[in-house]
C-alpha cells in the first residue's frame, strides 16, 4: 500500500499533492502502513480514504480494492454510510472515540453483498491547531468468530436438548477435591441437595449395598492413567427418602494431565429400569416373535459367513420353491436366483456388512416346478468382538401374489394417470374461461360508469362524479388484479416475466389499494422519485404492499401515521439500489431483526394487531427471488425502517 500511495497521482484528489500535505496526515499514514494490524483513515473535509496491507483481505477479492484509495468515504462505503456516518460526525465533533464489537454492517464485494461483521474503534487525529481533522480507524473483521461463536452456541443448545431429550444425568467429579456436580436429574435420582458440589462419599452411600464396592472399584481402576480412564458400570440407586430403586448404567471418561495425573472425570447416567426389566422378558418376547412369524407366513434364517451354510425354517425352503428337506447353502440359493437378480442381492449383502445396516433385497427365484416366484428377504449382519460379521440373521416373505396385484395396479395407476392429465389440461382451459368471465362483468361496470360520466354529467353533482371516478378506477384495478394473477399463476410453474418496472407506479397502486386504511390512519406518505428496475411486477408489488400496510397496521394510537419511502445507488460500479421504507410507528426491539422475517413469527399480541405472519416472510422470499437483500431496524415506540437492496437487472 505504501507503493500504492507513493505512485497515487495525488494532484487531481481533494487531498492535493504529497508536498503539500500537512505534517499531521504524514504521521498518520507512517503509523497506518507500518502496522501489521488492519487500519483505515478518513481525512479531511471529504473523508478521503486510506488502508494499509493488513486491511486489503477485508475488502474481498473482487470488491473495493484499489479504488477505494483516495476516494471520498461515502463514495466507497454507500451501503454502510447511515450506519459509520454518524460516528464520524461524533469524533470530528470533538466527542471522543468510539468502540463497536462484532457490529454488522453488510457490505458489497466478491461482487455480491455479504453480511460482515466487524469490530472497530474511531479516534480522532489532530491536525497541527490541536482540532480533530480525520478519523483513524483500526478494525479487524470477525465474522468467522460470530459464525463460530453462533455455531457453539447452537451445538451447545443442541446438546443440552439431547441430553434432557434422552433424560440423561449429566456428572462432573474432581479427583483433586473428591467433590462431583450433576444437574438437577441426578441430583433428583440421588435425593441429593442441590448444592454446587457433592462429596463423592454421600453418592456411593445411595447406592444398593451390593453395588458400592464393585462401583468403588471401577471408580478407582479408571482412575489410574494405565487402564485406559474409561468408565461402564451399572448398579442400583435406592432413593434416601422414597426408597425407590433405580437401575442405572453410568459412562464416563477420565482427563489426565501431562503427568498421567487425573484432574477431571465426568460422564452421564442413564435409567435402564425398564430396560433391565424387559431384558426378563426377552424369552417370552422371542417365543411370542416365533408364534408371530409363522401366523405371517414368513420364513427365518441364519446365514452363516464362513461356511456357507443357511439354517432356514422349512417356510424359507418353500418360499424359495425347494423341498424342505433339501439342504441349503448360499452357493445353492444364488443358483436360485435369476441371473438379472444375483448381483444386486451379493451387492446388498456386503453393504449391509461393510455399514453396519439392514439388509433388505427383493428377488426372483426359480421354484423346481419351473415357476418364477418373487421372495422378499431382510436380515441384520450379526459380528464378533473384532467387528468381523460372523453371520446374517433375517426373514423372508412370499411376495410373488403381491406383485402381480402391484403390476396390475400400475396399469390402472397409468391409465388414471392419462385420465388426470386430460383432466388437468381442461382445468387449465377452464381457468382462461373463468377469467374472460370475471373480465365481462368488470368491462361493463366501466362501460356504464362511462356513459353516465358522458352523459349525464351536467346533472349529476360534484360529489357523484367523484364518486363515479373511483368506481372506474376500483374496476380498472380489479380488471389488473385479475390479470396480474392469472399471468403470475402460469408463470410461477415456470420462470416468471422479468421486465422492466416503474417503482414509482408500483407505489401509486399500493396506495390506491390501501387508500381507506390511509385515511382511517390519517396517514403522510412522503417519497421521492424511485428509478426503474427489472423484475415481477405483481412479486414487487405484494413486496411493497406488505411492507406499509405493516407500517400502517402498527401506527400509534392518536397518532397520525407517517411512512418515508427514499434510496440510493450503491455506488457507480454496483448495479444496485437500495430502497429504505420509515415509519413512525411502535417499532421494535433490535434484537429481533432477524427474527421478523420468519414464517409465523409475531412479536405482537394476535389479539392487539391482525395478521398471519406470513406478510415480512414473504417479502424475504420475495427479495430473495430478485437475488436481492432485506433487513429492518428499529426502536421500541420509535418506528423502523426496512432497508430493501434490488439489482438493478436481473441475471
Amino acid at each position: 500500500m505504501g507503493e500504492i500511495i507513493r505512485s497515487y497521482n495525488w494532484a487531481t484528489s481533494s487531498v492535493g499533492p504529497v508536498d503539500s500535505w500537512p505534517q499531521s496526515l504524514k504521521t498518520a499514514l507512517s503509523i497506518i502502513l507500518h502496522s501489521k494490524f488492519p487500519m483505515f483513515l478518513f481525512w479531511g473535509k471529504h473523508l478521503t480514504c486510506f488502508y494499509n496491507d493488513a486491511y486489503r483481505p477485508s475488502l474481498g477479492d473482487n470488491g473495493k480494492h484499489p479504488s477505494a484509495l483516495g476516494m471520498p468515504g461515502e463514495e466507497v462505503w454507500p451501503e454502510t454510510w447511515a450506519d459509520i456516518k454518524p460516528l464520524i460526525d461524533s469524533v470530528l465533533a470533538g466527542e471522543g472515540g468510539t468502540w463497536s464489537e462484532n457490529q454488522l454492517l453488510p457490505i458489497f464485494r466478491n461482487g455480491r453483498m455479504e453480511d460482515v461483521y466487524w469490530t472497530f474503534s474511531y479516534s480522532p487525529v489532530a491536525d497541527e491547531s490541536g482540532k480533530p481533522c480525520a478519523v483513524f480507524v483500526t478494525c479487524t473483521e470477525t465474522t468467522g468468530m460470530v459464525k463460530t461463536m453462533t455455531e457453539l452456541k447452537e451445538s451447545k443448545n443442541l446438546l443440552e436438548f439431547a441430553i434432557d431429550a434422552t433424560e440423561l444425568g449429566v456428572w462432573d467429579y474432581n479427583p483433586r477435591t473428591n467433590k462431583f456436580t450433576g444437574n438437577v436429574r441426578l441430583k433428583e435420582w440421588f435425593g441429593l441437595s442441590p448444592v454446587c458440589e457433592i462429596d463423592l462419599s454421600h453418592a456411593i452411600e445411595v447406592m444398593a449395598k451390593k453395588d458400592q464396592q464393585r462401583v468403588t472399584k471401577a471408580i478407582s481402576d479408571a482412575l489410574v492413567y494405565e487402564l485406559g480412564g474409561k468408565y461402564d458400570i451399572e448398579y442400583t440407586i435406592i432413593h434416601p427418602a422414597t426408597g425407590f430403586e433405580r437401575m442405572v448404567r453410568a459412562k464416563g471418561k477420565v482427563w489426565f494431565t501431562e503427568d498421567h495425573e487425573a484432574y477431571r472425570f465426568n460422564g452421564t447416567l442413564q435409567d435402564v429400569t425398564e430396560q433391565v426389566a424387559a431384558q426378563a422378558q426377552l424369552e417370552e418376547i422371542a417365543e411370542k416373535m416365533q408364534l408371530a412369524i409363522n401366523a405371517g407366513n414368513l420364513g427365518s434364517y441364519e446365514l452363516i459367513f464362513e461356511t456357507g451354510e443357511i439354517v432356514a425354517t422349512p417356510q424359507y425352503k418353500l418360499h424359495l420353491g425347494m423341498a424342505t428337506t433339501e439342504p441349503l447353502t448360499f452357493t445353492k440359493l444364488v443358483s436360485l436366483i435369476l441371473p438379472l437378480d444375483q448381483e444386486k442381492v451379493q451387492r446388498a449383502v456386503q453393504t449391509a456388512v461393510d455399514q453396519h445396516t439392514t439388509f433388505h433385497a427383493d428377488y426372483r427365484v426359480t421354484a423346481s416346478d419351473g415357476s418364477i416366484r418373487w421372495v422378499r428377504a431382510a436380515g441384520n449382519p450379526v459380528y464378533d468382538d473384532q467387528d468381523r460379521a460372523v453371520k446374517m440373521v433375517g426373514v423372508t416373505l412370499d411376495i410373488t401374489e403381491q406383485n402381480e396385484f402391484a403390476e396390475a395396479l400400475s396399469k390402472q395407476v397409468n391409465e388414471r394417470t392419462v385420465e388426470l392429465q386430460r383432466s388437468n389440461d381442461d382445468l387449465m382451459q377452464f381457468a382462461h374461461v373463468t377469467s374472460h368471465d370475471l373480465k365481462e362483468p368488470i368491462r361493463k361496470i366501466r362501460i356504464f360508469a362511462g356513459r353516465i360520466q358522458n352523459e349525464l354529467s351536467a346533472v349529476l353533482p360534484e360529489k357523484g362524479l367523484r364518486y363515479l371516478e373511483k368506481i372506474q378506477h376500483a374496476s380498472s384495478r380489479v380488471m389488473q388484479m385479475i390479470e396480474g394473477i392469472l399471468t403470475y399463476s402460469e408463470v410461477n410453474a415456470t420462470k416468471p416475466e422479468i421486465e422492466k418496472i416503474d417503482l414509482n407506479k408500483v407505489i401509486e397502486d399500493v396506495e390506491t389499494d390501501l387508500e381507506l386504511m390511509i385515511h382511517e390512519k390519517k396517514a403522510t406518505i412522503r417519497k421521492v422519485v424511485l428509478p426503474e428496475i427489472e423484475g415481477t411486477r405483481v412479486l414487487l408489488y405484494q413486496l411493497f404492499y406488505n411492507i406499509m400496510n405493516n407500517a400502517l397496521k402498527f401506527s400509534k394510537e392518536n397518532e397520525n401515521a407517517e411512512i418515508g419511502i427514499t434510496f440510493q445507488y450503491l455506488g457507480d460500479r454496483v448495479p444496485a439500489v437500495e430502497i429504505a421504507v420509515a415509519d413512525n410507528g411502535i417499532g421494535f426491539d433490535n434484537e429481533y431483526q432477524s427474527r421478523i422475517f420468519t414464517t409465523f413469527a409475531r412479536l405482537n399480541s394476535k389479539d392487539s394487531y391482525e395478521g398471519s405472519g406470513l406478510g415480512l416472510a414473504l417479502c424475504k422470499k420475495i427479495v430473495e427471488r430478485h437475488h436481492g437483500t432485506i433487513r429492518a431496524s428499529g426502536q421500541p415506540g420509535e418506528g423502523s425502517v426496512f432497508h430493501i437492496t434490488l439489482p438493478l437487472v436481473q441475471g
